[in-house]
C-alpha cells in the first residue's frame, strides 16, 4: 500500500478546548450547539451577544456559569483576545460584514451558521471509540438529519476496530522493524483484516447453497416418504385382502373387459411421465390411447376426468400456496367453464353411444390436431417462444369453448386456454396458477356430471389410469429433470398423430 499524500482537502483537528469562544445572536440551532459544549469533558466558556434571549438560554445560564449573556450589540473591544467567533443567520448583513472586517482584523476564525462558504471552520460531530476518533461534518444539516445520520455512521463501523487500529499501531511502532518492513507488515495486516470483513458475504453465499441444499434433500425425502406411504398403504390393502378374503372379487373386478385396468395402470404411468416433463398432454394422451382401444367416447372422458380430479386437486392446492392464482382471472374463466363442462359431458353422453362412429372421429381429429401442435412445439424457436402478442381475448367465450372442448373430448384445456392466455402477453406463473385451478373446478363438474349420466360402469379404467399415476408421481420430479423435454415433445407428438390417423382410418373401415 502506498503511504498517504497531505491534501487540502483533509480534516485538519484543533485542539481548542482552551479557546474563549463568541456568539454573537440568538438562534434556535445555538441551543443544542451550547448543550453540547457545556456536556463535554472540558467545556469551553462562551460570551453570548443578543438583544434579546429565549428562555432556553435563561435556563442553561443558570446551569453553567461558563455562559455569559450579554444584552446588547457586539463592539470591537468585546473580540480582544478572542479566538473563536459564531455568527448568526438572523444578524443583518450590513452587521454581519462589521464583524467580518474586525476579525480579519484580529486574525480570528468565524463560522457563520448556514454558511459553511462564508465559514472559516465548520463544525464537525466526532465518533469516538477506544483507538479512533472520527469527525462527522453535518453542518448544513438539521439536527434531527444529523442525529440520524451519525447513528448510520455508529452502527456502521466494525466491532473490531479498536483490534485492529492496536494491532497497526504495534507493527508501526516496533523497534526492529525498517520502514520497508513495517510498511509490509501493515499491508499484510490490512489484507487480512479485510479480507475477514468479507467472510460475512462468503457465510452468506454458502447459507444460500445450504439453503438450495436443505430444499433439494426435502424434495428428496418427499419422494421417498410417498415411496414409503405408497408401501405402507398397500400392505395395508393387502391385510384387508387376505383378512376378508377379497381375492376372488377383486381378480374378477381386475379381468373385467379383457384386463383393461392393467392397460390402464401402464396409460396412467405413461401419462403422468409425460405431463410432468412437457407440463400438459395427460388428457390427449389418455383419449388417444382409449380411443384407440374401442373405449366408447363417454367412457373416455369420464374416466380421464375423474382421475384427473384428484391430480389438478393436488396441483390447485400448490399454486394457492406459492401464491400463483389470480381470483379475478378464475372467476372469469372457471365459472363459462363449468357451464361448458356440463354442456359437453350432457353432449357425449347423449350422442356419444348413439352416434359413436361420427363421435369417434370428431374426437380422433381434434386429437390429431394437438398432435400436431405438440410436434411444431418441440421444433419452435426460442425467440418466437418468447415473442408475445397482446389481445384482448374474451375469457367468459374462452372458458365457455375450452370446458366444452375438454368435456366433450376428454382434454385441450391446456393447449387451447392455458396457451391462448401466454399469447396474450399475461404473466406466466398466473396465468398457469389460475388455468391449474380452472381446470380442478371443470375437472370435477365433468366428472359429477357423468357419474349422473353413466353411473360407476368405469371404475376400472379410473383405478388404472389413478394408480399408474400415483405410482409415478414421487418419481415425476427426477424425471423431469432428466428427460429431455424436445425430444418428448417429438416423441408424444408422433405418436399422437399415429394413433389419432389410425382411429380415423378404424372408423370410415
Amino acid at each position: 500500500m502506498n503511504s498517504p499524500t497531505l491534501t487540502m482537502d483533509q480534516t485538519l483537528f484543533l485542539n481548542a478546548e482552551s479557546w474563549p469562544l463568541v456568539m454573537v445572536g440568538c438562534e434556535p440551532a445555538s441551543v443544542p450547539l451550547l448543550r453540547d459544549n457545556f456536556h463535554s469533558t472540558s467545556p469551553k466558556p462562551v460570551t453570548l451577544y443578543a438583544l434579546e434571549f429565549s428562555v432556553e438560554l435563561l435556563e442553561l445560564q443558570s446551569q453553567h456559569p461558563e455562559l455569559r449573556l450579554e444584552k446588547r450589540a457586539i463592539q470591537s473591544e468585546d473580540l480582544k483576545d478572542r479566538s473563536l467567533v459564531i455568527i448568526s443567520e438572523s444578524i443583518p448583513s450590513n452587521e454581519e460584514e462589521q464583524i467580518f472586517s474586525w476579525c480579519e482584523n484580529k486574525k480570528i476564525l468565524i463560522h457563520v451558521q448556514g454558511k459553511p462558504s462564508s465559514s472559516d471552520f465548520s463544525f464537525a460531530d466526532l465518533l469516538q471509540t477506544e483507538q479512533l476518533t472520527m469527525g462527522i461534518k453535518l453542518g448544513e444539516f438539521s439536527p434531527e438529519v444529523q442525529h440520524r445520520i451519525r447513528s448510520i455512521i455508529e452502527q456502521s463501523l466494525p466491532q473490531d476496530i479498536d483490534p485492529f487500529i492496536k494491532r497497526l499501531k504495534f507493527a508501526h511502532k516496533h523497534p526492529l522493524m525498517n520502514i520497508e518492513d513495517e510498511l509490509q507488515e501493515l499491508d499484510k495486516l490490512t489484507k487480512e483484516y479485510l479480507t475477514q470483513k468479507r467472510h460475512p458475504r462468503l457465510h452468506d453465499s454458502e447459507f444460500e447453497n445450504l439453503s438450495k441444499v436443505i430444499r433439494a434433500v426435502r424434495r428428496r425425502a418427499n419422494i421417498y416418504l410417498g415411496i414409503l406411504g405408497f408401501i405402507v398403504l398397500l400392505g395395508l390393502f393387502s391385510y384387508i385382502l387376505i383378512e376378508f378374503k377379497l381375492f376372488p372379487d377383486v381378480g374378477t373386478f381386475l379381468s373385467q373387459d379383457n384386463h383393461i385396468f392393467y392397460k390402464m395402470l401402464l396409460v396412467g404411468f405413461l401419462a403422468e411421465i409425460v405431463a410432468g416433463s412437457m407440463g400438459m398432454g395427460y388428457g390427449v394422451l389418455c383419449t388417444t390411447i382409449l380411443l384407440m382401444l374401442n373405449v366408447a367416447p363417454p367412457v373416455v372422458s369420464a374416466s380421464i376426468h375423474s382421475a384427473e380430479t384428484f391430480t389438478s386437486a393436488a396441483g390447485s392446492i400448490s399454486h394457492f400456496k406459492l401464491k400463483n392464482v389470480n381470483k379475478k382471472l378464475v372467476k372469469a374463466l372457471a365459472l363459462p367453464a363449468v357451464l361448458g363442462a356440463i354442456i359437453g359431458a350432457l353432449a357425449l353422453s347423449v350422442f356419444g353411444e348413439k352416434y359413436a362412429h361420427i363421435v369417434k372421429p370428431i374426437i380422433s381429429a381434434y386429437t390429431l390436431y394437438l398432435g400436431i401442435n405438440i410436434l411444431r412445439n418441440a421444433f419452435k424457436r426460442k425467440d418466437e417462444q418468447k415473442r408475445k402478442v397482446k389481445s384482448d381475448t374474451n375469457l367468459s367465450f374462452l372458458g365457455l369453448v375450452g370446458g366444452f372442448i375438454d368435456s366433450f373430448a376428454g382434454g385441450g384445456w391446456g393447449p387451447l386456454v392455458t396457451g391462448t392466455l401466454m399469447k396474450d402477453g399475461r404473466t406466466p406463473r398466473y396465468v398457469v396458477g389460475s388455468s391449474t385451478v380452472s381446470k380442478f373446478i371443470l375437472t370435477l363438474t365433468s366428472a359429477i356430471t357423468f357419474f349422473f349420466t353413466l353411473g360407476i360402469q368405469h371404475w376400472n379404467i379410473v383405478l388404472g389410469l389413478l394408480l399408474g399415476g400415483i405410482i409415478t408421481a414421487p418419481f415425476s420430479a427426477m424425471l423431469t429433470s432428466r428427460l429431455p423435454v424436445k425430444k418428448m415433445f417429438i416423441v408424444i407428438g408422433v405418436l399422437v398423430i399415429l394413433m389419432s390417423s389410425i382411429s380415423i382410418v378404424r372408423a370410415f373401415l
